[in-house]
This record gives structure tokens, C-alpha cells and sequence, in this order.
């Protein structure tokens, strides 16, 4: 199975192989592409990413601290049971991002997108600063929701159409 640490550092000895958490410290991370990656139980330390995009990538169990983000985007992430604090995020946009039990402290966002959710978690903490930051968070977060649900609703109401079509199709019910 391939892990995080593969990706950062090819070179695995059998003393890291079996160290409780992969440890990425000290390191510059340039131009890279992850997608559908699960991080877990990783501690990223004094990092910096630079042009870095992460796609539906997990972050588990993990913490970030002390890291720079430059211009990086991270797209449809989740962040469970992970903490993050002390970090700057530079230029960087977090899209559709979810957040479950995961703080956000003592973190710089300056010239970056925030989507609502992220904007919402990252706003809990007073001592977060957001500089110059855009975000489609002009919607409350209780309208927020409300929008959510309305698409799970939409959502769930042609899975039913589509399924009375086959139906009506397959078995040759009338339309009432």
C-alpha cells in the first residue's frame, strides 16, 4: 500500500516504515498534484507548499502545524479529527472543503478563497486572521444549510422520477 510519506520521500528505510506517524518536517513541496489521496495520522511540520493542489484528498488523524501555503488549492478535501494552527495560507483557495472535528488556530489566510464552510470554522477561533480574503460566504450559515439541503432534496427527488420512469417503462404503468 502505497502512503504519504512514498510520495515525499522515495528513499523509506524499515526504522520509518514503522514509526507511529509519518512525520513530512522541514521540507518544500513544489508544483504537485494530489488527487484522492488519504493522509492519516501525518504530522506535516514547518512544510511549505508552493503551487501545490490537493483534490478530494482525506487529511485523518493528522495535524498541520507550522506550514506555509503558497498558491495552492485544495478541492473537495475533507479534514476529520485534524488539527491546524499556526499555518499561513497565502493565495490559496479551499473549494467545497469539509471540516469534521478538526480546529482551525492561530492560522494567517491572507489573498485566499474561503469557501463558506471554511470561512465558518476558520471564523470560530478569534485569534485567526483573514487578510484580503474572498469567500461565497455572504450567505449566513444557516442559509447555508438550508441551500445544502434543497440540493440533497433536488437531488433525491429525480433519483424518484427517474425511478417511477423505469418503472412505468418496465412494468408499462400508466401516468396518473
Amino acid at each position: 500500500m502505497k502512503t504519504l510519506t512514498q510520495f515525499f520521500n522515495p528513499f523509506l528505510n524499515e526504522s520509518q516504515m514503522d514509526a507511529k506517524y509519518e512525520v513530512i518536517e522541514n521540507m518544500i513541496v513544489n508544483t504537485k498534484e494530489f488527487k484522492g489521496l488519504s493522509i492519516s495520522g501525518s504530522l506535516f511540520s514547518l512544510t511549505t507548499f508552493k503551487n501545490v493542489t490537493f483534490e478530494s484528498c482525506v487529511f485523518y488523524g493528522s495535524k498541520i502545524e507550522n506550514c506555509k501555503f503558497v498558491n495552492c488549492n485544495f478541492i473537495d478535501c475533507e479534514f476529520q479529527f485534524t488539527s491546524v494552527s499556526h499555518c499561513k495560507f497565502n493565495g490559496t483557495s479551499l473549494e467545497n472543503c469539509k471540516w469534521d472535528y478538526s480546529p482551525i488556530k492561530r492560522t494567517e489566510f491572507n489573498f485566499s478563497y474561503l469557501c463558506a464552510v471554511t470561512m465558518h470554522y476558520s471564523s470560530l477561533e478569534s485569534n485567526n486572521s483573514h487578510s484580503s480574503c474572498t469567500s461565497n460566504a455572504d450567505l449566513t450559515w444557516e442559509q447555508a444549510l438550508v441551500a445544502e439541503e434543497a440540493t440533497a432534496n433536488k437531488t433525491q427527488h429525480e433519483q424518484e422520477d427517474f425511478t417511477s420512469l423505469v418503472e412505468n417503462f418496465l412494468f408499462g404503468k400508466q401516468a396518473a
